[in-house]
């Protein structure tokens, strides 16, 4: 029944592109009740300029150039390639190549909307540009997760747009901080001994403070942490037991978090089927399980749980965007999210660590540009005060009350924000192993194992299938547009697996057949492939001992950091397993999500006037073209009813990953 369904659904979506083609069929559809499809490709740039052809519609003009690998995506997606189509149904937005409403050449791939622009802020966004780029002319470029040089900082040209000409919208002009943490001893435990170490800071000062935050006077602030080693407070906001409480949301999903904690736990007692892929159990749990200590009713004492924590992520570039794509690099319309947020804790048997981390993985409920440009600035503001001061964690509480509270997402099960909880342990069994949970029953929900973001099943590297998926999956959506690994990749069957491994020591994914000796494309897609992976990722491709923040870390000190995210730089394994590189690639992920925070916190927030529907509808069902006018002769709408739209998102570093 499931297949014929499958088959079903295939078919219908099928027909409804082909009806949507060039000509008579796609006048039809597209005049009917089916939704306009929200599409935009990788756009090569954005421009804009001021405008005063549509009074009360909008102050500007945004001209969308694409390449004819980008049309041919949208016409893949939608069907037609005069017109992009942004945003939501009822609230949508239309880009169009068909020189009427402000475009000027009909299939020149340059789209052209009406939009609704703050010149203060523009204006604003230009000097910030200028003083920014007096003070350093060039700024680190990445490519994905890759570092791959320096470039000469372009500010945006505000006196320009003010003066009616056609201007580029470039990122914000943001350096990197320089200033670096100060080296202190630090008192740890270690042998059984308290001894001095010198601090284990990693970045600069604002990558400690605000994106990567593993400071003592933070992680062990007595208030609001626990562990059974150094104590604390069991009821603190920073607690396991906090985030599990807040998670199972008892008063409303009726589930007692000491029992939503041990059924999770109890995922590695038996072994898992997931996506008809067997998770083999590791029996070893049973050992943190029997030491837990336990209420007189025999549920877990999550008062004193054998965990510590180890950082606080902030992780807005993985904000995600509606319309368009899916996961990460969804880059259309407004945000859907701000992002991740992240809370990272170890398993301890009394003061011993233990290689075993917990990553609580939260969906930041922040929509809109607004949102999330209010959001990158409430982090930045935490470089304002002193790291791990009681001004600094009150702010931080603030901060992370807004994503793990209880109610924080009222649509999603049990009211959490939630994403995934994921965790990296060889402590069970060996290989090192990823595990991934998912809240995924509305709307009362238990943690359930679920397969791993883009990541194979580990049986897969080494086969054809493998180098089918290279060639077939991602060298054609190279660089920008590669597709999700999905749960079936025909012929090959279920493909998505569930427990990325690392099964030897610096493990990456490849195929023999694969030239990566001397073919680009195929050098680059297994590297995509590999480097998008779980395991690939934490191993072989960035250098990594397979965890990013080391949960073996000495008691006391801040968590080591992998090279990936402080700076390392790294041969192309398989290259170098056939005798033909070096070709290098470096890494510097903090610096990265640096940039990331800074623009974003800078980014500018348009909007635009929806366009009426019955009008767009009846233009294209009788000539197949869009109407002259996309609003006809309705009344405006003031600007803060217009649909919020940003375009920064469509010209900033586009990331694939989801580690």
């Amino acid at each position: 029944m499931y297949r014929t369904h499958a088959v079903l659904i295939l078919l219908a979506t099928a027909l409804l592109v082909a009806a949507m083609a060039p000509g008579a069929a796609a006048q039809t559809t597209q005049a009917g009740d089916a939704p306009f499809v929200s599409f935009m490709p990788t756009p090569q740039s954005v421009f804009l300029q001021k405008s005063d052809q549509f009074p009360g519609f909008g102050n500007a003009l945004v001209f969308v150039d694409l390449d004819d690998a980008g049309v041919a995506a949208l016409k893949a997606a939608t069907g037609r390639d005069d017109f992009i189509v942004l945003g939501d149904e009822g609230d949508q937005v239309i880009l169009r190549d068909d020189a009427q409403g402000g475009d000027q050449v009909a299939g020149d791939l340059e789209y052209t909307g009406v939009v609704t622009v703050d010149e203060a802020d523009l204006a604003a966004r230009g000097d910030q540009d200028a003083a920014n780029a007096a003070m350093g002319s060039t700024i680190p470029v990445f490519d994905g997760r890759v570092m791959t040089g320096m470039e000469a900082a372009q500010p945006f040209d505000s006196d320009g747009f003010a003066a009616g000409n056609k201007v580029q919208l470039v990122e914000p002009v943001e350096l990197l901080s320089t200033q670096m943490p100060t080296t202190k001893a630090l008192k740890v435990h270690l042998g059984g001994k308290i001894v001095s170490l010198p601090s284990a800071s990693h970045g600069n000062v604002f990558q400690d403070k605000v994106l990567m935050i593993t400071d003592p006077g933070v992680v062990q602030d007595p208030g609001r942490t626990f562990d059974p080693c150094t104590g604390g407070n069991p009821n603190g906001v920073w607690t396991f037991k906090h985030l599990v409480t807040e998670m199972a949301n008892q008063p409303v999903s009726g589930i007692d978090p000491a029992v939503f904690a041990e059924q999770w736990l109890d995922h590695w007692l038996s072994n898992q089927t997931i996506n008809t892929f067997t998770v083999p159990a590791r029996p070893n749990m049973s050992s943190i399980l029997s030491s837990w200590p336990r209420k007189s009713d025999g549920t877990l004492d999550l008062d004193r749980s054998p965990l510590r924590l180890l950082a606080i992520v902030s992780r807005l570039d993985l904000a995600t965007v509606r319309g368009g794509g899916s996961g990460y690099v969804t880059r259309t319309g407004d945000f859907l999210d701000g992002g991740e947020a992240r809370f990272i804790f170890g398993f301890l048997d009394g003061c011993t660590p233990l290689p075993f981390s917990v990553i609580f993985e939260f969906r930041v409920p922040k929509c809109t540009c607004t949102a999330v440009r209010g959001w990158a600035r409430q982090w930045i503001s935490l470089n304002n005060y002193t790291l791990g001061s009681s001004t600094y964690n009150a702010h931080l509480e603030r901060i992370t009350e807004q994503f793990v509270r209880a109610g924080a997402a009222p649509t999603r099960p049990n009211g959490s924000a939630i994403g995934q909880v994921r965790t990296d342990e060889t402590f069970l069994s060996s290989p090192w192993e990823l595990r991934e949970f998912q809240l995924d029953q509305r709307f009362f929900s238990f943690l359930h194992e679920k397969t791993s973001a883009d990541t194979p099943d580990n049986s897969f590297n080494g086969t054809p299938a493998f180098a089918d998926w290279v060639r077939g999956g991602i060298i054609p959506g190279l660089p920008n547009n590669v597709p999700k690994v999905p749960l079936i990749f025909a012929p090959h069957g279920n493909f998505l697996g569930a427990h990325p491994q690392e099964p030897t020591a610096g493990f990456f994914w490849d195929e023999p057949g694969l030239a990566v000796c001397t073919n680009a494309l195929e050098r680059e897609g297994r590297f995509t492939a590999s480097i998008n992976s779980c395991n690939g990722c934490h191993s072989g491709e960035t250098g990594t001992q397979f965890v990013q923040v080391d949960p073996s870390t000495p008691l006391g000190m801040p968590a080591f950091l992998s090279g990936f995210l402080t700076g390392i730089t790294i041969n192309d394994p398989a290259l170098a397993a056939r005798g033909c590189g070096p070709f290098m690639r470096h890494f510097d992920d903090l610096d990265r999500r640096e940039l990331d925070i800074r623009r974003k916190a800078r980014m500018s927030c348009f909007r635009a006037h929806a366009i009426n529907v019955s009008l767009v509808r009846a233009s294209l069902s009788s000539s197949g073209k869009l109407p002259p006018s996309l609003f006809g002769t309705e009344t405006p709408d003031p600007p803060e009813d217009q649909v919020p739209i940003t375009f920064d998102p469509l010209i900033e570093n586009f990331v694939t990953q989801v580690h």
